[in-house]
């Protein structure tokens, strides 16, 4: 159980949201079929093939910009992470001096009673 949720967690964190992928592909292809009533004259395959060029070079502009964008707040995320722990570590080596200041206290109270 615990793998599949680790594996599940592991295709999130790679990326690109396949159902945005599939959407977006879902409309590029019924563009393309629409336009494919048009194929009969040159002029409209000429504009076709230019528009579903457009199109697939749109699609995949937007999915490497989401790529940069999923690994720049990845990097993001892991430098927060790193802060945290750097300030965890801090407070824990504070809270143990403390502790063993105030055990010294009490070994030097308990020797004097």
């Amino acid at each position: 159980m615990n793998d599949q949720k680790i594996n599940k967690q592991d295709k999130v964190k790679s990326g690109i949201n396949p159902l945005i992928v599939a959407i977006a592909g879902a409309v590029a292809g019924a563009g393309i079929a629409v336009a494919g009533i048009l194929l009969s004259d040159k002029k409209n395959r000429t504009k076709v093939i230019k528009t579903s060029t457009t199109i697939k070079d749109n699609v995949v502009d937007l999915v490497k910009k989401t790529q940069k964008q999923v690994e720049a707040d990845k990097k993001m995320l892991h430098k927060r992470i790193l802060a945290e722990k750097v300030k965890v570590k801090k407070v824990v080596a504070s809270a143990k001096n403390s502790l063993d200041k105030t055990a010294k206290e009490v070994n030097n109270a308990v020797k004097l009673l």
